[in-house]
């Protein structure tokens, strides 16, 4: 993957984690929003998955068990994971 798609993609996953955060606090169903976040992400090749990769794989696949102001920061970690 080129530099420029996989820094387009970082900042459309980044925005998807936003908006799995407001999906929450509007109280929608974002479980399915994670879901597919989850399933886009485990369709990385095995290549791409570095430390990051499963570092935020993993803080991802707990925020459902989270209160929320764990969720909310888990969130934010994640979104920095990203930018790294």
């Amino acid at each position: 993957m080129n530099k420029e798609v996989f820094e387009a993609y970082n900042n459309k996953l980044k925005s998807k984690l936003f908006g799995l955060l407001c999906e929450r606090e509007k109280g929608r169903e974002w479980e399915k929003f994670l879901d597919s976040i989850l399933i886009e992400l485990m369709g990385f090749k095995e290549e791409q998955k570095t430390i990051n990769y499963y570092i935020l794989f993993h803080k991802l696949s707990s925020l459902r068990y989270l209160k929320y102001e764990y969720f909310r920061a888990t969130i934010f970690d994640c979104m920095e994971l990203i930018s790294k």
